[in-house]
């Protein structure tokens, strides 16, 4: 179970919106809903976003919808990757910088760079395990790529060539006209192909001191997403922020993530664990946090940890710790005299 921040479909979504165009099928189709989109940091399934993307294309019955919404869209909605490769020195460290930290945007996808004679190579590399058809995604990915370059180094150049490995029999004409490059279909893999004199070419927003900080947070973020299972992280998140409302069952958070429970159990029996250890770690940890404030009364440490009655909370800590939460508070400053 791979993720993505969902920016392409997010992008889509407002494409269509633009254009009145209804994209409720493509959502209910695609298991994603408009409320998770339009949260900024609110991650869905890889497989998902290429189906979103494919549907809304055969509801806008355009099969150029995802370079349309590239052609659009605003290349900083990408996020840290556009700033990451924007404060590099020169074309040749964004691309390192583009490889290095892709995974922080898409888990599924995978940068590798390579060099032959007069070119360099980047190929893009689909980790996911399955059939899902992703011809508009790949599309979209390669021309944000393009206008990206071009963006951060106020040049107008083309690449040598871009390959695709999925086919594609129609409108190849304004595929080529939309790209500016010779484009190749039905290959062994997904590539971008520049000539090595652009490598040299500085970017024009570069920023030493800049760089340092992003790459210093990008570095925390691929350290957090191997010290945890993806869809762990996910759904923790997910339960930090519906706990307060009492809705902490996996079938709400399935809901919110686009899945069915039953893919949710499956998902993280792949991970080792369970929903239900997730929800008790979470809540023992928040727990310790709140109960630390001497603020924070245990009544509304209870509340916050998704508990309809104190008693409730109060079982569980004596569970998790041996003892009751009033008795892990510090007592009060005697006063002075």
């Amino acid at each position: 179970m791979l993720w993505t921040r969902g920016v392409a479909a997010r992008e889509t979504l407002s494409y269509l919106d633009r254009r009145g165009i209804d994209a409720e099928p493509a959502l209910v189709g695609a298991g994603i809903s408009r409320r998770q989109l339009s949260q900024d940091d609110i991650v869905v399934p890889a497989a998902s976003q290429y189906r979103f993307v494919e549907l809304a294309a055969a509801e806008a019955n355009d099969q150029l919808l995802g370079l349309r919404v590239a052609a659009e869209m605003d290349l900083r909605s990408i996020g840290l990757l556009f700033y990451l490769t924007g404060s590099s020195r020169t074309v040749a460290e964004a691309l390192v910088n583009l490889v290095r930290y892709s995974r922080t945007t898409n888990e599924a996808l995978v940068v590798e760079i390579s060099r032959r004679k007069d070119e360099v190579i980047l190929a893009i590399r689909d980790l996911q395990d399955s059939d899902e058809p992703h011809r508009q995604f790949f599309e979209l990915l390669a021309l944000w790529f393009v206008r990206t370059l071009h963006r951060e180094t106020n040049r107008d150049f083309a690449p040598l060539r871009v390959t695709f490995t999925h086919a594609r029999n129609t409108d190849l004409r304004e595929v080529h006209r939309l790209l500016r490059c010779p484009v190749d279909f039905a290959q062994p893999v997904d590539s971008w192909v520049l000539p090595q004199r652009v490598m040299d070419l500085p970017i024009v927003s570069g920023d030493s001191q800049l760089l340092k900080i992003l790459t210093a947070h990008a570095d925390d973020l691929l350290a957090d997403r191997e010290s945890v299972g993806g869809l762990q992280s996910m759904v923790e998140n997910q339960l930090a922020s519906l706990l307060p409302s009492g809705e902490s069952r996996a079938a709400m958070v399935a809901q919110q993530l686009g899945m069915s429970q039953r893919s949710l159990t499956r998902h993280l029996a792949e991970e080792r664990t369970t929903f239900a250890e997730i929800l008790e770690q979470l809540r023992r940890r928040l727990a310790s946090h709140y109960l630390a404030d001497d603020r924070m009364s245990v009544q509304q440490t209870a509340w916050l940890l998704g508990y309809s009655e104190v008693g409730a909370f109060n079982h569980a800590y004596k569970r998790w710790t041996g003892t009751a939460p009033r008795r892990t508070r510090k007592p009060p400053a005697a006063p002075h005299k």
